[in-house]
């Protein structure tokens, strides 16, 4: 199955996400830093990223800029996950994110995401 990274400063939610994911089979890893994570998934190279936006730090925008500018990560997907507006999401990250999740949000919602974009890759 897909190697997926979740990254949230929440770390019990990134546990729930992690095992949602983990019971569908993938290879799920984990970090509450934006910056951490980011330095894993280079070692990783993951099919899909699930990040959460706001984190102290480096955050998911942020997280997701550089992963754009890295030549191993800048076509991963990536599902980012937020309590702010999608609007605010977007003006954040430039859109340059594959699907988004409005906290809170139904686990069987993430899983479908998550297989769908997955399924969509070449």
């Amino acid at each position: 199955m897909a190697k997926i990274m979740v990254v949230d400063d929440e770390a019990a939610l990134a546990r729930i996400v992690r095992d949602a994911l983990t019971n569908e089979g993938h290879n799920v890893y984990m970090e509450t830093d934006g910056l951490a994570a980011l330095s894993r998934m280079v070692e990783l190279k993951p099919d899909l990223v699930v990040s959460d936006v706001m984190m102290p730090g480096m955050g998911g925008a942020s997280l997701l800029t550089a992963m754009r500018d890295n030549a191993y990560l800048h076509e991963v997907p990536c599902v980012v996950m937020s309590g702010l507006p999608e609007d605010s999401v977007a003006v954040a990250c430039g859109n340059e994110y594959s699907a988004f999740l409005a906290k809170p949000f139904d686990l069987q919602d993430l899983v479908n995401v998550v297989g769908e974009i997955l399924t969509a890759r070449p």
